[in-house]
């Protein structure tokens, strides 16, 4: 018997491709050609540029922004004496 998933995966790996495709043919086909085909409601083509800068961008601002928040939250204070030695530190005791 084949799981269920795989049926989801495939059906999900199907759209995504319709989808793409239409994206595709949407942003590189001139519009007297979607006329012909009787589609004459469809975005302005500036979205087709702008939709993948946006997603760089943010892109961008998460790799920046992840990095800041870790350092921010995950390192210690510098008053903390664990930044300068752990658990399997020798550290030497002055008699």
């Amino acid at each position: 018997k084949v799981p269920t998933y795989e049926y989801y995966g495939f059906a999900l790996y199907m759209v995504s491709s319709a989808a793409f495709l239409m994206y595709l043919l949407w942003a590189f086909l001139p519009s007297p050609f979607l006329h012909e085909l009787g589609i004459y409601y469809y975005p302005n083509r500036w979205w087709a540029l702008a939709v993948p800068a946006w997603l760089v961008v943010l892109l961008g601002y998460v790799y920046v922004a992840l990095a800041s928040y870790n350092t921010q939250r995950l390192t210690l204070p510098m008053k903390s004496i664990e930044n300068l030695v752990d658990e399997a530190a020798q550290v030497a005791v002055v008699d």
